[in-house]
């Protein structure tokens, strides 16, 4: 006799004291601001409820929370890309055009703009503050760029997954991520980053 062990049953009112706390610096290390993490959590929570009905408990209660909140932090994103278009024709800050900086085959930074080493940024500053530099300097991108650059580099999805999700062509897609790059870079060196 073989014993069948029953799933788990969803309590939605435990949600908020057994995952909110986890959810919520989940949210947070993804969108750099507390009032939109907080939003999440909640839109998260919302959808989970709509949607109890057809959990089949294939995956822990926690898991389907966190499944629920990375789909909304990808439509938060979505949202943020669609207020500002960046088109390809523009030129970059200063008047130099994008070739200027990366090269055409690969993308990757051309030799003289390549950004300087960073290695002592360990010595001069806690890894903390390392942090908390790069989170702002994150979200003083346009929305579009904040938007590809985090779905890329945090949630770390394929750029063909990012121009699906976001509706961008391949060609869009690269100005934005070497624009972004470009202003990153820039606003780190404004805090004494990369400059020997």
């Amino acid at each position: 006799m073989s014993l069948r062990m029953t799933p788990s049953i969803p309590v939605p009112a435990q949600w908020p004291d057994r995952y909110g706390d986890e959810l919520y610096r989940f949210a947070l290390s993804r969108v750099s601001a507390a009032d939109v993490a907080e939003e999440l959590v909640q839109d998260t929570f919302l959808s989970a409820l709509d949607g109890l009905a057809t959990f089949r408990a294939e995956a822990s209660e926690r898991t389907w929370l966190f499944i629920i909140l990375r789909r909304k932090i990808i439509d938060h994103y979505r949202r943020q890309a669609r207020a500002t278009h960046v088109g390809l024709d523009e030129i970059s800050d200063g008047g130099s055009a994008e070739a200027d900086f990366f090269t055409p085959e690969n993308g990757h930074w051309n030799g003289p703009q390549a950004p300087a080493s960073w290695l002592q940024a360990d010595a001069a500053l806690e890894q903390q503050e390392l942090h908390e530099i790069l989170q702002r300097c994150q979200q003083r991108l346009p929305p579009q760029q904040g938007a590809v650059f985090a779905l890329r580099f945090v949630e770390e999805l394929s750029a063909a997954e990012i121009c699906q999700e976001l509706g961008l062509s391949s060609a869009n897609y690269w100005v934005i991520v070497h624009r972004a790059k470009l202003q990153l870079r820039r606003c780190l060196e404004k805090h004494g980053l990369g400059k020997n």
